[in-house]
């Protein structure tokens, strides 16, 4: 029975990372050049109008980073982000070498293509995500359009892993954020740590965002 569950989870998993990098195909086409211009910003999901917001701490590589994205922000985007209640801010927070190298990726690929790399890159994190990451990277990175020169450029950018390594020392020292996922709302009016959906949608409510 166990080892059928067992079966039955990879199978869920495969198949949704199948999916999702299938998904590349229908992405915008990459200028071929030699070395992208990687998206240095934050990437903000709903209306800036928003009157709650909320900033995610959160790390590609992290599996309950994973499962708010695939599980819990379908319907959080739903009610709040869609309605103009709440907008969501992306902060990276990528804590090891497979979450800066998967975020160097997806910000690599430019703002108007992150936040699609980003829900790929969740989305099949169980295929990508081991030992040879730099290698399932790397195809992932050709299905979306990189040449290896684009993703070899990637990987060596300099600017970029400071940007990303300055976002992380800023959560830290700003919000006392050390694991993920971390929500902070309204600058600190709520916070919730983990991907708990009860949780959040009792800060958002107690921030006046009615589901």
């Amino acid at each position: 029975m166990r080892q059928n569950l067992r079966n039955a989870v990879t199978r869920r998993a495969v198949l949704a990372g199948t999916a999702a990098v299938a998904a590349l195909g229908a992405l915008p086409a990459m200028a071929q050049t030699a070395a992208p211009a990687p998206f240095m910003g934050l990437m903000t999901i709903g209306s800036a109008d928003a009157p709650v917001t909320i900033h995610e701490f959160a790390s590609l590589a992290c599996g309950h980073c994973a499962d708010f994205h695939t599980k819990i922000l379908p319907a959080i985007k739903k009610d709040y982000l869609d309605t103009g209640k709440a907008k969501l801010v992306l902060n990276p927070f990528p804590l090891n070498g497979p979450g800066l190298r998967a975020e160097m990726l997806a910000r690599c690929a430019g703002e108007q293509r992150y936040p699609a790399m980003i829900d790929i890159l969740f989305k099949s994190q169980a295929q990508w995500l081991n030992q040879n990451f730099m290698g399932e990277l790397a195809k992932i990175a050709r299905l979306a359009g990189f040449t290896q020169a684009q993703f070899d450029a990637c990987m060596q950018n300099q600017q970029l892993q400071q940007f990303l390594a300055q976002s992380q020392l800023t959560a830290q020292q700003k919000h006392q954020v050390n694991s993920t996922p971390t929500f902070i709302l309204n600058d600190g009016a709520a916070r919730v740590e983990g991907a708990n959906e009860q949780q959040l949608v009792a800060a958002l409510q107690k921030l006046g965002a009615k589901r």
